[in-house]
């Protein structure tokens, strides 16, 4: 009889270790909400994500509407137009750090990953990481990856640039285009053109997509604009500022680096800043 029940016993005890491990295998793919879980990452537009978000109905997935998602909550700032790759890493060449299955990505997006990618879920829920899903799980890996793998020892591949076709460069020195042209006849900086289709200061940020890091008054992946003009207030840092939108850069705000901004204007990157600057 003793034999029996011990058998009994060990039968028990496997099924229950099997179960456990079934179940850790089930919420391994998932990171928990609690303050353990999401304290070494940043929590975007400080809304905490909720814990059991893979429990939760998922929405048929919608490619063009996660397209759209990804360039209003600004991604492309961090990882370049189509997921290809700029500040962070791509999202279409096919290597994951976390893993590549939808729930690894919805989980690396909703609750975040340490040194860099906040924790979206709380801001846009569970339906609009979905979408994002949906969107970079549509991607096809470009033929040349330009990104460094994440594991020892990958190295980066530029990708070649593409050949005008036979005489283009003859006839575009023989010819200047118009866009030329009208570069040489402004003096070659373009500034009336520039500032024709420029906008007020306080309408800047979202012209060039800083509203979907910045508010403000207060943090949401970057800090506030007032946090910002108070830390600086009294100092001489408009150029120094300018330089850092410009360029990019991380460790005055935390670890989620700051985008370059090339594409902006010299004379609308000091009019943001100056405005920047001057709220109290």
């Amino acid at each position: 009889m003793p034999t029996t029940i011990r058998v009994i016993a060990l039968i028990a005890g496997a099924a229950f270790a099997a179960a456990a491990c079934r179940s850790r295998g089930e919420t391994k793919v998932e990171e928990t909400a609690s303050a353990a879980g999401v304290q070494d990452r940043i929590i975007a537009g400080g809304v905490a994500p909720a814990p059991g978000a893979l429990n939760a109905s998922r929405p048929d997935p919608n490619p063009d509407a996660g397209a759209n998602l990804f360039a209003s909550m600004n991604c492309d700032g961090c990882h370049g137009g189509g997921a290809v790759g700029w500040v962070g890493p791509s999202l279409a060449d096919g290597r994951w750090r976390y893993g590549g299955s939808d729930e690894e990505v919805f989980t690396s997006i909703f609750y975040g990953r340490p040194k860099g990618m906040p924790a979206y879920g709380g801001v846009i829920g569970t339906d609009g990481v979905w979408m994002l899903v949906s969107y970079i799980k549509a991607q096809s890996p470009p033929p040349v990856v330009p990104t460094t793998s994440w594991l020892p020892g990958g190295n980066a591949t530029a990708a070649p640039a593409s050949s005008p076709p036979a005489g283009a460069a003859a006839e575009e020195k023989a010819s200047p285009s118009p866009a030329a042209e009208a570069k040489k006849d402004t003096g070659g900086a373009g500034t009336e053109a520039r500032a024709a289709a420029s906008v007020p200061p306080e309408q800047m940020p979202a012209k060039y997509g800083c509203t979907a890091c910045h508010a403000p008054d207060r943090k949401v992946v970057g800090p506030g604009f007032k946090e910002v003009a108070a830390k600086y207030r009294g100092q001489d840092v408009e150029d120094k500022l300018v330089e850092k939108v410009r360029n990019g850069g991380a460790g005055v705000w935390g670890q989620v680096p700051m985008t370059p901004n090339p594409q902006v204007p010299d004379e609308d990157l000091h009019a943001v800043v100056a405005w920047i600057l001057s709220l109290k």
